[in-house]
């Protein structure tokens, strides 16, 4: 149970791509979410179990979800519109490998603005 309350103490890296990953923008973000255990893949790639909210409550679209070799980490492919506001990130629904469900006390992260 202690793992899984550090489970979602993860780690955020913000960066920009010129890549086209969505189906409707060119102008997508990329989140990586790093988990300190491998995930299961089961609902890892539904949009609807990750949120990112704003300071302002507006949700930021989430085009798609990738996922990282040893299933440690996600990607989420967001708006750009990320970047310029302190934002909340929570996670549902999702399972470690050993079928432990995130708690929800401790399925969320909050980060600062990227200074550009």
């Amino acid at each position: 149970m202690l793992k899984l309350i550090k489970l979602l103490f993860l780690t955020i890296i913000f960066f920009y791509t010129a890549e086209v990953y969505s189906q409707h923008s060119t102008d997508t973000s990329k989140v990586l979410l790093r988990f300190n255990e491998p995930m299961s893949r089961e609902g890892i790639f539904d949009i609807s179990n990750y949120q990112i909210i704003n300071t302002d409550s507006i949700e930021i679209r989430i085009y798609k979800v990738g996922i990282v070799q040893g299933d440690s980490a996600v990607v989420l492919f967001t708006e750009q519109s990320l970047f310029n506001k302190p934002v909340q990130i929570i996670v549902n629904n999702l399972k470690d490998k050993s079928g432990n469900v995130i708690s929800e006390n401790h399925n969320f992260a909050s980060i600062p603005p990227k200074h550009q």
